[in-house]
């Protein structure tokens, strides 16, 4: 198969395989299996009957009391330092 992209695109496409030390075919293949799981995943609501469902409803409380009491930070802060942290670049 081949697909036409445009060139700014298929730039962007070769700079992130190759920080990511991938061909720009095991990167593509790699965004779509995410792409496929993501999906998965946001089809597959939580209910109540969920094993997990309490624990996450307890966690969402605890960060939105703390957002309550002034405790929060911006995401763009959090999200620098979490790249920073684990090497990942924009």
């Amino acid at each position: 198969m081949t697909i036409t992209i445009p060139p700014e695109l298929e730039q962007r496409i070769r700079t992130s395989a190759d920080a990511e030390n991938l061909s720009v075919q095991d990167y593509v293949e790699r965004l779509i299996r995410e792409d496929e799981t993501w999906t998965e995943l946001s089809e597959a609501a939580l209910t109540p009957s969920d094993p997990e469902f309490d624990e996450i409803r307890r966690a969402v409380q605890v960060g939105l009391d703390q957002a309550e009491r002034g405790e929060s930070r911006p995401a763009a802060e959090v999200f620098s330092e979490l790249r920073a942290k684990y090497g990942i670049s924009r």
